[in-house]
């Protein structure tokens, strides 16, 4: 009988991108806010008696904290991951009004606005290879294991399509809640990652029924950015 391992694949907690004056944060040093601890606590509660064999994050503040926190406890590094750190974007400032609705809040539908990069940051596909890569690597290294990566929103969305079979750059439809948990189960024999399946999407301890949770994660940003320049009403 074939032994399957599982990976738990955490979103970090909620963090506020914006300062007070809606300007925007620096994401490298963007940290987790007293609300996003809680998500996070509430999770870790939830996850105490589970065995673990490995604990990853990405290099970011925002996932080494929730990571921190799942692993209360626990007698088990941290192994910082640099390719696990989000999809990189361009400035905000760069992004021409004329264009913000779909450079931004329609940014996860590359597919459907044929979008080759992430707000004119990052490309795509280089995120996603780095993102599978580097998954795939860890996943084989640890057979019929359990391991935990905290890591974010488009990074989740990429691993996630990957375990549907669908690599098409349209991450639209994952969405990643913040502080969410997805349990991924997969297949490891002879150093090859054989098969994969999904057995839990999106879970949020804290709003289990996704009350007022309509909206997808870039449609704060866009909020945040009509804010920015002055938009008197607000579509999100």
């Amino acid at each position: 009988m074939a032994n399957w391992g599982r990976l738990y694949l955490v979103r970090h907690g909620h963090v506020d991108y914006f300062d007070a004056e809606h300007r925007p944060i620096n994401p490298k040093f963007a940290a987790l806010s007293a609300q996003g601890r809680q998500q996070i606590q509430l999770l870790a509660e939830q996850m105490q008696d589970l065995p673990l064999d490995g604990i990853y994050s990405s290099s970011l503040l925002r996932a080494e904290q929730t990571a921190t926190i799942l692993a209360a406890e626990r007698d088990l590094p941290i192994q910082k991951i640099a390719d696990f750190c989000e999809i990189r974007s361009g400035r905000l400032r760069d992004i021409q009004l004329d264009q913000a609705e779909i450079l931004i809040k329609y940014a996860y539908a590359a597919a459907d606005h044929q979008l080759e990069q992430f707000m004119q940051g990052e490309h795509w596909q280089a995120f996603q290879d780095r993102v599978l890569t580097a998954l795939q690597q860890i996943l084989i290294q640890h057979p019929a294991q359990q391991i935990l990566i905290a890591a974010h929103d488009a990074v989740n969305r990429v691993i996630i399509n990957w375990v549907y079979g669908q690599t098409e750059h349209h991450f639209y439809v994952q969405e990643q809640h913040y502080g969410c948990l997805n349990i991924i189960d997969y297949l490891v024999q002879d150093q090859q990652l054989l098969q994969k399946r999904l057995q839990l999407q999106n879970y949020t301890p804290y709003n289990i029924l996704k009350i007022n949770q309509q909206h997808s994660a870039m449609d704060e940003i866009y909020r945040m950015y009509q804010q920015a320049n002055g938009f008197q009403e607000l579509k999100i």
